[in-house]
């Protein structure tokens, strides 16, 4: 079983989704983007896999327009090298990726200029993903798409588009259902009419059900779908947001949550990709929480809480300060990895107290910045701490120095993401 996340990792100032407006494409932006994306996503790779994470989302986007009309710029050819090189490092390490078309992405539009286009971005992931020299196990995920009054006759155009789809394309993608048309019902229906592998999207379904919606039953035909050449399926899990607009995902995955959805689960050999706002802070979460079940080790789970506890520490002394004084001793005492992330979580669910930001971010400040920062930036910053408190601003202005000046505590610290 891997756990990946997608596209964008928090805790790392590498990306790949350079782009710029369509009015200044260009030959040479086109190729610095593309050249720093790729850079970064093989230094993404990288990191993923100190943290034993060997499944990733790849953003559609490390191509910038790489399906408009106006580039006709042969990028895999440009590139081949370092895509050939990126590959290579994917299957030495035994990673799996991935890619999901976006939402403007709709195969079964009655517009033929959409589908034209539609037909265009499925094929740039097929081209990129083939680019990689990878298999077909690595996949593209995509929605069905609208209703457009008539379910039926939307699906049986859905049929027809398909086949105007590359070998590669069509080998590689999978549908998942969602959380207003097209339920994991409709979704295995046309997966076994057109023969490919249906994606199971735990939160799509909790607000579109199926009308049997028995987990187990439900695992069983996903899995029936999904051919040796396949690989072995993948799952998409999320927890919601509350606070937020129906559907929304959440800020982090409670674990208590993850490991009752594991237990249901686990018999069943499948990747799981988590669909979370903090993205590899909650990979790493839960696949720190499941070695600590099956390693027992309380040298190793005492090793995993510390390493952990100098990350989180600032977001529990900004929430509460006494629990922050207690709190290390003991779950490193315990070696308990699972107490240590379900505490976390409730903390995290805690509001953040005025007084003890104010204190939290006057002791880093002092500690880790006052001497380090130019004058102008001195300003700004006590001037954000002793205005009307901007959590966000203040964090976000703090981060951006961490990485100017190469604060290390702080460029590992989860402080700034929550």
């Amino acid at each position: 079983m891997k756990i990946g996340y997608a596209c964008i990792p928090m805790t790392l100032n590498y990306g790949t989704t350079r782009g710029f407006i369509l009015k200044n494409f260009n030959y040479e932006r086109f190729y610095n983007c593309v050249k720093e994306n790729l850079e970064d996503l093989h230094k993404i790779l990288k990191e993923n896999i100190k943290n034993h994470i060997y499944f990733f989302r790849i953003s559609s986007d490390i191509i910038p327009f790489a399906s408009h009309k106006i580039n006709d710029i042969k990028w895999w050819e440009i590139f081949e090298k370092e895509l050939t090189y990126i590959g290579s490092y994917i299957k030495d390490n035994d990673v799996r990726v991935s890619m999901h078309a976006g939402h403007y992405t709709v195969l079964n539009s009655p517009s033929q200029e959409v589908v034209v286009k539609s037909v265009g971005d499925i094929e740039y992931h097929a081209k990129f993903l083939d680019s990689l020299g990878l298999n077909y196990t690595h996949k593209i995920v995509l929605h069905v798409g609208g209703v457009y009054n008539s379910k039926s006759e939307a699906i049986n155009r859905f049929k027809r588009n398909f086949e105007k789809l590359s070998v590669s394309a069509k080998k590689r993608l999978i549908l998942e259902n969602d959380e207003k048309m097209y339920s994991i019902e409709d979704v295995l229906n046309l997966c076994n009419d057109i023969n490919i592998p249906a994606v199971f999207d735990n939160l799509h379904h909790k607000f579109n059900p199926s009308l049997d919606d028995d987990l187990e039953k439900i695992l069983k035909k996903v899995i029936s779908t999904w051919k040796p050449e396949d690989g072995i399926p993948k799952i998409h899990y999320s927890d919601e947001d509350f606070l937020k607009k129906r559907g929304a995902h959440s800020n982090f995955v409670d674990i208590r949550n993850f490991l009752n959805y594991y237990e249901k689960i686990k018999k069943y050999d499948l990747d799981i990709m988590l669909e979370v706002k903090d993205k590899d802070i909650s990979a790493i979460k839960c696949v720190k929480a499941l070695e600590s079940i099956n390693i027992q080790d309380d040298n190793k789970n005492r090793l995993v809480i510390e390493e952990q506890w100098e990350k989180y520490k600032y977001l529990i002394s900004e929430r509460e300060k006494e629990v922050y004084v207690e709190g290390f001793k003991q779950f490193s005492d315990s070696c308990k990895v699972i107490s240590f992330y379900k505490f976390i979580d409730d903390i995290l669910n805690l509001n953040i107290k005025e007084e003890n930001f104010r204190s939290t971010v006057n002791e880093l400040w002092k500690e880790f910045y006052e001497f380090k920062v130019n004058k102008t930036e001195k300003n700004q910053v006590l001037k954000l701490i002793n205005s009307d408190l901007d959590y966000k601003k203040i964090k976000e202005k703090l981060r951006k120095l961490s990485i100017k000046y190469d604060i290390e505590n702080m460029k590992k610290s989860y402080y700034f993401y929550y």
